[in-house]
């Protein structure tokens, strides 16, 4: 019973699902089975793009150094790492089916927490809609916020590793390859 209930913890999201779903059969069964159809259709749309993620994730796993990613955007990489990083975070596409676990892979490999915060932060700029908000919005607009988008992602990096309990030097531990990362 103990590990029933880790599971659902940990699968907390798969299984409100599955008890909305049961709540929509009992209430409404016709509805209920439109967006079961609704959500299978989607999840097939995303299934390959979803594969072709985790077979890259694979090999960034396996041919990627962790010691080289740990030198450029772990602790010792300093400000530079984080501002790369801001920079990084304005020219990144895709969907977040995609950003999240890449984070998740680049953490793994070493990265620090300012890092993976700054280019969250300066995830909020997506160049190919630039064009669109200069039309609408105009140059100036659209320069100033990305300016300040870009440069509020360094404090913003800094502060999530800060709540994140980094600078607290009990934090880290070493990983088997002896390098540091921070839990």
């Amino acid at each position: 019973m103990k590990r029933l209930l880790e599971w659902m913890r940990d699968e907390l999201l798969f299984v409100l699902s599955v008890v909305l779903y049961v709540w929509a059969f009992a209430v409404a069964p016709d509805k209920a089975l439109q967006a079961l159809a609704v959500g299978w259709r989607a999840f097939l749309g995303i299934l390959p793009i979803i594969a072709a993620v985790f077979t890259a994730l694979g090999l960034f796993n396996v041919w990627v150094d962790k010691k080289k990613i740990a030198a450029v955007l772990g602790r010792g990489g300093g400000i530079k790492a984080v501002a790369i990083a801001s920079l990084a975070g304005t020219i990144l596409v895709g969907p977040v089916y995609v950003i999240f676990p890449l984070l998740k892979a680049v953490r793994e490999h070493g990265a620090r927490w300012a890092v993976i915060g700054a280019v969250l932060a300066a995830w909020a700029v997506k160049v190919p809609m630039v064009p669109m908000e200069i039309g609408m919005l105009g140059l100036r607009f659209s320069a100033a916020r990305i300016a300040l988008v870009a440069l509020a992602a360094i404090p913003i990096g800094y502060l999530l590793e800060w709540v994140m309990g980094i600078h607290r030097s009990a934090a880290a531990i070493e990983s088997s390859e002896g390098i540091v990362i921070d839990e």
